[in-house]
């Protein structure tokens, strides 16, 4: 078993760059401190299976932590004005490599369905930007507390629940805590936590009839890393495009989204490699964001004096700004118009009949 961490160990510093140090060492590097700090802090103290196993992750810590300096450079260098300058430094993320945060982090499976052919142009797309004025969603109490997918690629039930969630208290004047245990498990034209994607998820609640109450089917996945077995009963589901409206799926329509977001939040998908290491302020277009979407969240809010989204992660309340981020608007930073989605009115009724309040 130690022979086999030895091998995994060596693997992860050669695939970040570092040269493997002797276990004995470590400890007097100066980068160590902040990696004991951040074992007591996300890992609960512990360290790993193995000395060597402990040096090769210390390895990927020390070569995010070079990204993460270097990304704050540049945010320091971007920002303008009315924006607080974009950070980056230790996350719960630091001893990951990218394919492992890929892997456990995010999970959008981008979605085959044509959404440019039926996208919702909203009447005051045209003007929006002129016109647009701070809005912020979580204030006007449309979003439940700041959930967190663990190591799981469940991101797209977690985005397919808070806007499922969100809507719903628009319509009705109630917020419900829904599960996104339920679509993890029971999706079966998703992956579970290998990925999957919000449209399919709304697919399944449409075909299920509803979504079960987070209280009755607790998430489990975020600490196993499992996908689960559903506990719920089976349906068919079927492919149905009147499940979701389309705000966006081009950079040319990142305006339709900002009038879309007047009248209720977005379920959205970006590329969050960088995000790896975000600690707070706004990710502009000269951040190196990039644009090849793996991660689904929602949108949420707009800050029209820093001229920039705020979006809702499912990371947990101690990552970004309070578990949110803030990407600079109209220049498709991150690639958030890639799709951009509301849940159908449908679907939103079907909750109500099926489900009590939470």
């Amino acid at each position: 078993m130690r022979g086999v961490a030895a091998v995994v160990a060596l693997c992860l510093a050669l695939a970040n760059g570092q040269p493997q140090s002797d276990p004995a060492d470590i400890a007097s590097d100066i980068d160590y401190a902040k990696f004991a700090d951040f074992l007591r802090t996300y890992r609960g103290g512990n360290g790993y299976g193995s000395e060597i196993e402990t040096t090769g992750r210390f390895s990927v810590f020390k070569s995010n932590l070079r990204l993460a300096e270097e990304r704050s450079k540049r945010g320091a260098s971007n920002a303008k004005a009315g924006q607080k300058p974009e950070t980056h430094g230790v996350t719960q993320f630091m001893d990951l490599t990218p394919q492992e945060f890929k892997a456990k982090a995010t999970g959008l499976i981008p979605s085959n369905h044509k959404t440019s052919g039926n996208t919702k142009i909203h009447p005051n797309a045209v003007n929006a930007t002129a016109n647009a004025k701070s809005i912020d969603w979580n204030a006007k109490g449309a979003l439940t507390p700041i959930k967190n997918q663990g190591q799981c690629g469940s991101c797209w039930a977690f985005s397919a629940t808070e806007q499922l969630e969100s809507q719903y208290f628009q319509k009705f004047g109630s917020l419900k805590q829904l599960s996104p245990q339920q679509i993890t498990s029971c999706d079966t034209s998703s992956d579970g936590c290998g990925g999957g994607n919000p449209i399919d998820a709304w697919q399944y609640v449409h075909a299920f009839g509803g979504q079960e109450p987070n209280a009755d089917y607790r998430y489990t996945s975020g600490t196993t890393g499992q996908t689960g077995t559903c506990k719920s009963t089976k349906a068919d589901v079927t492919e149905d495009d009147g499940q979701y409206t389309s705000i966006a799926s081009s950079p040319s329509q990142e305006s339709n989204m900002l009038a879309q977001l007047e009248d209720s939040p977005m379920s959205v998908c970006v590329d969050a490699t960088i995000w790896q290491t975000y600690t707070g302020g706004v990710i502009t277009a000269s951040s190196g964001c990039g644009t090849s979407i793996d991660h689904a969240v929602q949108a949420t809010g707009y800050n029209a004096e820093g001229n920039y989204w705020i979006v809702r992660n499912s990371w947990a309340e101690s990552w970004g700004e309070n578990g949110f981020v803030w990407v600079e608007y109209g220049s498709n930073v991150c690639g958030i118009t890639d799709q951009a989605t509301i849940v159908s009115p449908a679907v939103v009724d079907q909750l109500r009949a099926k489900m009590t309040v939470v």
